[in-house]
């Protein structure tokens, strides 16, 4: 390994156990989040579904970094409280990756035969706990897949979070190469490092699906 990297290798991991935390936050929010909107879309609640869709529609039709400029500067001088940039880029990536999930998830509902549902009421369950034993696990289980690749769409997106002064990955790198400036290197040890990480994460995926999947 080149001596630039060794001897910045400290800083930039640190940058990077940022970016995995970020990522490992907005997975969990940004899942729970989509799969509240996909029920509600589903199952066509009143009022909420509208809601449900224009925030969809809004969040598609934004840029990833106007979202993060909206919780970080838009959103605290409208409705005066303080927040700093780890916790607005957080809040933004729950907001953009949740819209784009939930539409994954909403899908994957409406591939579930209705005749399941009808054979879990018929054992006497409500429609919300077919919903949620039925339902729900068998539409996840058949978008693992897909649910992987916004994962791994997410982990790549950490590093728009620079741009408001969180010390991510790239961000860190980026300030390492203006004190060296040996960007061949240094880009080079970034971008096969996202590449393993993301390989890493989408086999996680294709062995889930292997172990879990259902026709």
């Amino acid at each position: 390994m080149p001596e630039v990297i060794l001897k910045n290798l400290p800083f930039m991991l640190q940058g990077l156990a940022t970016s995995l935390q970020i990522s490992a936050m907005v997975a969990l929010g940004g899942t729970l989040l989509g799969l509240i909107v996909a029920v509600i879309l589903y199952s066509r609640v009143p009022v909420l579904s509208v809601v449900s869709r224009v925030y969809i529609e809004f969040i598609r039709g934004t840029p990833l970094l106007v979202v993060l400029f909206i919780a970080f500067f838009g959103l605290p001088a409208l409705f005066g409280y303080q927040t700093t940039a780890y916790k607005a880029t957080v809040v933004a990536f729950i907001l953009f990756i949740g819209a784009y999930l939930a539409e994954d998830i909403r899908s994957g509902l409406m591939t579930v035969k209705p005749t399941l549902t009808q054979a879990a009421l018929a054992t006497g369950l409500t429609q919300g706990q077919a919903l949620r034993f039925v339902v729900v696990p068998l539409a996840v289980r058949r978008i693992i897949p897909t649910l992987f690749n916004q994962y791994v769409r997410l982990f790549k997106f950490t590093s728009v979070a620079s741009v408001i002064g969180v010390a991510e990955f790239t961000g860190n790198a980026m300030l390492v190469n203006a004190r060296e400036f040996q960007p061949v290197t240094i880009l080079a040890f970034v971008a096969l490092t996202y590449l393993v990480i993301c390989l890493i994460l989408s086999g996680i995926g294709r062995w889930l699906y292997a172990r879990l999947a259902v026709s």
